[in-house]
């Protein structure tokens, strides 16, 4: 029999940083199939880069007991700062949205730009030298699928879907 400790993963609060208790991946799993198509969480981030570590702690923190944490942290953190660097998120009063919706298969991260820039390209091919343009690269990478939608005038919304065992 397995113990507790081995298939639970610790919560924690982010202004303390400490784990408070256990949470069983089957008490996740009953969460997620309460809602139909899973629990989605949304935040708005003001359009400037020293927000990309606060969406990176979003997203570290509501997928605490995924063990595709990591990959989800970096595929936001990428996603980000191309809605910062190619769109006028960045201008004055811009802002980003991250999106996270997770169900019992899969993660959905998704960033929404203010728009009026470039549609993104994951197939673009890179040089491993590159010091630039290799974002996205690495979203394709570490995701099963990705894709966006939307325009210049409304904005752009740009997701990575991410299986989870």
């Amino acid at each position: 029999m397995t113990e507790l400790a081995e298939i639970s993963t610790p919560l924690f609060i982010p202004e303390q940083g400490t784990p408070t208790h256990p949470i069983r991946p089957e008490h996740v799993n009953a969460m997620i199939d309460l809602h139909p198509g899973g629990l989605t969480w949304r935040r708005t981030f003001p359009g400037t880069h020293d927000q990309i570590p606060r969406a990176r702690h979003f997203t570290r923190y509501l997928l605490a007991d995924s063990p595709r944490q990591d990959d989800a942290e970096l595929i936001v953190a990428e996603l980000a700062t191309n809605a910062l660097q190619h769109t006028s998120s960045n201008r004055p009063h811009g802002t980003f949205i991250v999106e996270i919706t997770r169900t019992t298969t899969a993660i959905t991260l998704a960033v929404y730009d203010c728009g009026w820039g470039a549609t993104p390209r994951f197939a673009n091919p890179c040089r491993t030298t590159a010091e630039h343009g290799r974002g996205l690269a690495i979203v394709a990478a570490l995701a099963d699928r990705t894709g966006h939608e939307g325009d210049d005038e409304i904005g752009h919304r740009v997701w990575a879907r991410i299986h989870t065992p």
